[in-house]
């Protein structure tokens, strides 16, 4: 638990033309300090409902990292980031140790906790799923979804026992509280640096308040256009290719797993047929028995896309499934099932099902499987599948936001986009898409990445940091062609 040190006794106006807020400043413990740097960390008090700021309060959590530069710049850069429902103070550590340590040395850094996560409040996270979360791993496939149905159902009653006003929650209010505690905090311009959802957030914050930004840095681009319900199978898909090209091309990964692909679709319709069942203890938990199907070892490889740490080990676990060896492939896949606990699930589905899932209700899941037939079966696996979404976000009684949410974002703001091959749920396609309406972007493909570009690839780093000394100048690119190839394990 945060213990709050003292109040700040400021109310702060905020000259915010479309917002009309005062942000209550109380400083807190950091639960997250890079070393070497001095950090001070608190809240910011703001309206929960914009339209009716008398109603109820959010309050916001941000670590402010000082800049260990002589002369700091007065523009610091804000790090947004994904999910949504990710929090920023959680992944702090190890997003400043992997690049955002590069900028600290002429700027402030600030990371904010979006509303509803991390040690912002009220927190929308389901700890049902925490405490279920050995019958979800332990769930027959055929039964998986409607057990993350059940779980989420009991989530959602929680909290709306609680009073949560689950409206307030979507990007226009975390775009407004942003620019509220930035003000509240002294800035007046900063830099943002959004990955994957903090990406359009970022690009709402370019629609909705550009007086304010610098220049933009969108990681993994996620466009408010982009239809990712439907757009996730052809995306996976995509970077299923990219992974078998490209072991395809390595002699090594070719000669230790040949026809990568071949033996991919072979044990993903085996498994299906006939799982594998296998047990797996965690350390300090009791044994599960985990059934292993085709659909769990797809889930499994599209999350494994995303670091590139993973992804180098792909073709080894795939070939250990085949030959029934369950150890490793086990290991990872849980690892990453059990990441879900971490998000805050509430503020996830209630942001997707109020942004994402209503703007298109007529989504084209028979063109797509016409494409991918074999992914038929998968549709009713995860919870987010079209057997299931439906009912979720019907049950989270979310309702569409104005089209504006979903429309492309024209500014002039520069902005520099990163695109990685293996990147699974944000392909270079997206980036191409955003870019068509922001006239003063530079665009960057990252050959051998997944998804969080400046996170995997030093080059990128060196990139955007360029980019954000001179972001009108386009940066030199010249690294990415001397990026090395994923060596694989």
């Amino acid at each position: 638990m945060i213990l709050r040190l003292f109040i700040v006794a400021l109310l702060l106006p905020l000259a915010l033309a479309d917002a009309r807020a005062q942000g209550l400043v109380e400083q807190a413990d950091c639960i997250s300090r890079p070393a070497g740097h001095l950090a001070r960390c608190g809240y910011v008090t703001l309206p929960q409902d914009y339209d009716d700021p008398g109603n109820s309060n959010v309050q916001i959590y941000f670590t402010l990292i000082q800049s260990r530069g002589a002369s700091p710049q007065p523009d610091p850069l804000v790090y947004l980031v994904g999910g949504p429902g990710s929090s920023g103070s959680q992944l702090l550590q190890t997003s400043f140790n992997k690049y955002l340590r590069a900028f600290a040395s002429d700027r402030d850094i600030i990371v904010i906790d979006q509303r509803g996560t991390g040690l912002s409040n009220p927190p929308l996270y389901c700890r049902e799923v925490l405490f279920r979360l050995d019958e979800i791993l332990q769930s027959h496939y055929a039964d998986y979804a409607e057990l993350v149905l059940e779980i989420l159902t009991d989530c959602h009653q929680r909290l709306s026992d609680k009073g949560v006003r689950f409206d307030t929650f979507h990007s226009g209010n975390i775009a407004r509280d942003i620019v509220n505690v930035m003000l509240s905090l002294g800035y007046q311009r900063w830099n943002l640096v959004g990955v994957s959802y903090g990406s359009r957030l970022a690009l709402a914050m370019m629609r909705d308040h550009p007086q304010y930004l610098r220049s933009v840095i969108l990681d993994s681009v996620y466009p408010p256009q982009a239809d990712i319900y439907l757009d996730a199978y052809y995306n996976g898909e995509q970077a299923l290719a990219a992974l078998f090209a490209a072991c395809e091309v390595s002699a090594d990964c070719r000669d230790r797993y040949p026809e990568l692909e071949t033996v991919f679709y072979q044990v993903y319709r085996q498994l299906n047929q006939s799982p594998l069942v296998a047990s797996y203890q965690p350390r300090g938990y009791h044994e599960l028995s985990i059934e292993i199907s085709g659909y769990r070892m797809y889930d499994w490889v599209f999350s494994w896309l995303y670091e590139v740490d993973s992804i180098r080990l792909i073709p080894q676990l795939v070939y250990d499934l085949q030959q029934g060896h369950t150890q490793d492939p086990l290991r990872i896949g849980v690892i990453y099932e059990a990441a879900m606990t971490s998000l805050s699930l509430g503020m996830h589905y209630t942001v997707q099902c109020q942004e994402e899932y209503g703007s298109a209700p007529d989504r084209d899941y028979a063109g797509m499987l016409q494409a991918h037939p074999h992914l038929r079966g998968f549709l009713r696996y995860p919870v987010e599948g079209a057997a299931t979404l439906s009912r979720l976000c019907d049950m989270w009684q979310a309702k569409a936001r104005p089209a504006l949410a979903n429309a492309p974002v024209e500014s002039d703001i520069p902005a520099l986009l990163l695109s990685g091959a293996f990147d699974p749920i944000t392909p270079a396609a997206y980036a191409e898409q955003a870019q068509e309406t922001l006239s003063a972007a530079f665009s960057f493909f990252l050959p051998h990445v997944g998804h969080g570009v400046l996170r995997s690839e030093r080059c990128a780093v060196r990139m955007a940091k360029a980019f954000i000394a001179a972001p009108h100048t386009e940066p030199d690119s010249s690294c990415i062609a001397a990026t090395r190839a994923i060596d694989f394990e």
